[in-house]
């Protein structure tokens, strides 16, 4: 990476992350902003490319958290994962915009949301204030699936589990303090709400019994 780029991708760092999560945080809310779904899985690839473009940025610096690149890595293939999921999750309204209300896709990207807020070039202090809030939040995240009984989990329980066990990455020879347990909760979160009850169309169907198999 040309040394004037990478200054500048270190420098807007910070800013660049907290518009993706901005975005990610509309999308969980099932506001796709006006976008159809290719505009959305267009906007997850800019994210994507992103990301890859990070696991450059910390090399000879002075960035602190060598779970980094491991982390951009993870999210890398996940984003692409999510991405994908749109095509069997989103519909379009009466005006053609893309409806994004299915809870399965909501949870989606709100797990992206955390997991890309978290992200940081300050991994052993607390001055990245929006990484810190976005890691608590996985944290507490990652609380509530520990406390939900397994054997509860309906097929898109099973699914969310999954998924956010690979969101969940943490690297046992990192000493930033996300990896070294700093944020974990102080008190118990409040539970996430229920899902509605399953309606499947027949490419719904298909797709949960894909994702079933491949666990």
């Amino acid at each position: 990476m040309h040394p004037d780029v990478k200054r500048a991708a270190i420098q807007n760092f910070k800013a660049t992350r907290n518009e993706f999560v901005v975005e990610l945080e509309k999308f969980s809310g099932g506001d796709p902003g006006g976008r159809l779904v290719p505009q959305i899985q267009t906007y997850l690839r800019q994210l994507f490319n992103t990301i890859s473009m990070w696991t450059l940025i910390r090399k000879d610096s002075d960035q602190q958290g060598k779970c980094f690149e491991k982390k951009c890595e993870n999210l890398m293939v996940l984003t692409d994962e999510i991405s994908a999921s749109t095509n069997f999750f989103a519909t379009y309204t009466f005006d053609g915009i893309a409806d994004i209300t299915e809870p399965v896709l909501m949870k989606m990207f709100d797990m992206l949301a955390m997991q890309v807020g978290s992200l940081t070039l300050h991994g052993w202090s607390d001055e990245d204030d929006e990484s810190v809030q976005n890691a608590r939040m996985a944290e507490q995240e990652q609380h509530r699936w520990e406390k939900k009984v397994l054997g509860e989990d309906d097929e898109r329980c099973e699914i969310l589990r999954h998924l956010w066990g690979r969101f969940y990455y943490k690297d046992q020879d990192c000493d930033c303090r996300q990896c070294m347990d700093f944020y974990l909760p102080t008190r118990e979160p409040t539970p996430s709400p229920s899902l509605p009850p399953i309606i499947l169309e027949d490419s719904e169907s298909e797709w949960y019994s894909s994702l079933s198999e491949e666990e």
